[in-house]
């Protein structure tokens, strides 16, 4: 896929580290960017530089370029409204990159609750929410081929969880 001015993407974990990169690359080529991520602050100071570099493609738009929004990627409701937003502003979604991550390093025996709960939100984070934001950017492809199908689909997506 060539990446190229007016495609759309979403970046979970995009306020820092290789999400923020990330998000800066594609600002650079003209695509518009939903940053996703739970830091607010960071989030937006993102948002904010990948909106200045796409004023030089984008001169005169009548939506914004770039979006924050603050979203828990393991909350499945959180996640599809994100993927809504996306989608009302920009048409559509181009690019889905599942970069949000955390490592862990609490000992079983040190996790104060029953001992699962910090591995078990790792894997959330790290794999579960991949399978999940994975899930609803083919849900919006398909919905290009066959329109009409995001809506249902999104319901039960939120419903399911």
């Amino acid at each position: 896929m060539e990446i190229k001015p007016g495609l759309s993407a979403l970046v979970t974990g995009g306020a820092s580290g290789i999400g923020k990169a990330l998000c800066l690359a594609l600002a650079e080529k003209g695509v518009f960017v939903t940053v996703i991520d739970m830091s607010e602050g960071r989030g937006k100071e993102v948002a904010s530089l990948v909106e200045k570099e796409n004023a030089k493609f984008h001169p005169k738009l009548e939506f914004p370029p770039a979006l924050f929004i603050r979203c828990d990627v393991t909350n499945s409701r959180d996640i599809a409204a994100a993927f809504e937003k996306h989608v009302a502003t920009y048409g559509g979604l181009d690019i889905c990159i599942n970069n949000a991550g955390l490592g862990n390093h609490v000992p079983f025996d040190k996790d104060q609750t029953d001992g699962t709960h910090s591995w078990r939100h790792t894997i959330n984070v790290n794999l579960v929410a991949v399978v999940d934001c994975t899930r609803l950017a083919v849900c919006l492809r398909l919905e290009f081929i066959f329109p009409g199908l995001l809506a249902p689909l999104l319901k039960c997506f939120t419903l399911s969880c």
